[in-house]
């Protein structure tokens, strides 16, 4: 164990399922002698007092009513039951479990014993749970469950647990000073995701105001639109642009701006500019930095599993237990 509390080894997973296994099913097995444990934010309450301390991690989560602690294992499951597609194979899922659980472990070592997170998701989950998909949830507390502590570290540190949705057929690599586990991965199989091909329609006046809003008034007009000196990085996404103002002065939007100014889904794109519109075609959708979703699910078909897709997305990192 480091002084973060980080175990670069890994613990005996059956012994560790079977244990969060008895603590996850307490609550039911209370609710059947003792009759059912109430609604909404009382029936939340119950159902974590009566899963008692898995750990000494501590979630508050803020929700409309006030904060709720609960252990980060449980906030987990909800969190991946939000962010990952439930028809998703389970080795992809416990991939998600990983990061997601890395992204908190950093979060931790920042601020302390306990994190505020936005309980929005948590919720709405309680509010209806006749809502919530009873197949697609148990599948993310099995997640959770069978990847229970583990995190995803480099040089014995949280690494940037970054994800996002479908690759342009490569992820992408970052400064090796900045994050070196961030390499240009092939993901070819990206290719035949539904959410892989996009195109949006701007106008010329809408174009030229939002970029104006960006860079200020000191540019042309003319300069906005015309101005089309892109750069790229090596897997094809674009990473900014350069606007000159009357007195010779730069003005630079990066990529990820530029792709949300005009709704873009990923900054991968290929532009067309005609008389009065700017036509998109752009790939993939999200950031395209650490782990691509669709691209993860192509490699858990194929028979990988989780430990095998996070090696593959992420160079040079290891699996450790956070304690």
């Amino acid at each position: 164990m480091n002084k973060n509390g980080i175990v670069l080894k890994k613990t005996n997973k059956r012994n560790a399922g079977s244990f969060l296994l008895f603590v996850f099913l307490l609550p039911y097995i209370c609710a059947c002698l003792w009759g059912h444990v109430g609604e909404d934010k009382g029936r939340l309450e119950a159902e974590n007092m009566a899963q008692g301390q898995q750990g000494n991690h501590i979630v508050e989560a803020v929700l409309e009513w006030g904060v709720w602690e609960l252990p980060m294992e449980e906030y987990l499951v909800y969190r991946l039951f939000l962010v990952m597609p439930g028809e998703y194979e389970s080795e992809t899922l416990k991939a998600q479990a990983v990061l997601l659980r890395t992204e908190l472990a950093a979060q931790y070592l920042e601020e302390g014993e306990s994190i505020r997170v936005a309980g929005d998701g948590l919720a709405a989950f309680y509010a209806e749970p006749e809502g919530v998909e009873a197949e697609v949830f148990s599948k993310s507390r099995q997640a959770v469950e069978e990847t229970a502590g583990m995190i995803l570290t480099y040089q014995g540190e949280p690494i940037r647990a970054s994800y996002f949705s479908v690759s342009n057929g490569h992820t992408r690599a970052a400064s090796e000073v900045e994050c070196p586990y961030f390499s240009i991965v092939s993901c070819e199989q990206d290719k035949t995701s539904p959410d892989y091909h996009s195109v949006v329609e701007v106008a010329k006046e809408a174009y030229i105001e939002a970029l104006a809003g960006i860079v200020g008034e000191e540019c042309g007009r003319e300069e906005l639109w015309e101005n089309r000196n892109f750069s790229y990085d090596d897997a094809g996404y674009m990473t900014s642009v350069s606007y000159f103002t009357e007195k010779q002065e730069e003005k630079r939007v990066d990529g990820e701006t530029f792709r949300h100014l005009f709704g873009l889904a990923s900054a991968s794109f290929v532009a067309a500019w005609e008389e009065d519109r700017v036509l998109f075609s752009v790939t993939g959708a999200g950031h395209g930095y650490g782990l691509s979703q669709y691209g993860a699910n192509c490699k858990a078909k194929a028979g990988e599993t989780y430990e095998e897709i996070l090696a593959d997305f992420f160079f040079q990192t290891e699996l450790a237990k956070f304690e």
